[in-house]
């Protein structure tokens, strides 16, 4: 149980440095928002972030289902990794929301009233 608990801490560390580099993507996107390059780096870029935000989910998800099994198993509550991944994918969703947000109002503008 105890190697069971150590894989969770290490997926939950990977589960973070997921979120870091999807930060960089979502940063990269943005400040392509604002210069003159190509659509298709755009695209992969874009790509890149869907990618990662499934990953990202699919990661939170499997450490939650390993922090119950462990939790059941061990007798023991493990709740640092669960409070952790869902503190990661509240986050995750934020910088996607706010992304999006950010691109509608570059490449749309702002209307009041429409």
């Amino acid at each position: 149980m105890l190697e069971f608990r150590r894989i969770l801490e290490f997926s939950s560390r990977v589960h973070t440095y997921l979120l870091a580099l999807y930060m960089f993507f979502a940063l990269l996107f943005i400040l392509f928002l604002y210069l003159p390059i190509q659509e298709s780096l755009i695209g992969i870029i874009s790509l890149f972030q869907m990618v990662l935000g499934w990953t990202i989910f699919l990661e939170g998800a499997w450490i939650l289902l390993a922090s119950l099994i462990a939790s059941l198993e061990g007798r023991v509550l493990v709740i640092k990794p669960a409070a952790f991944t869902l503190l990661r994918c509240l986050a995750y969703f934020s910088i996607s929301i706010l992304v999006d947000i950010i691109n509608t109002l570059i490449t749309k503008g702002f209307s009041y009233g429409g």
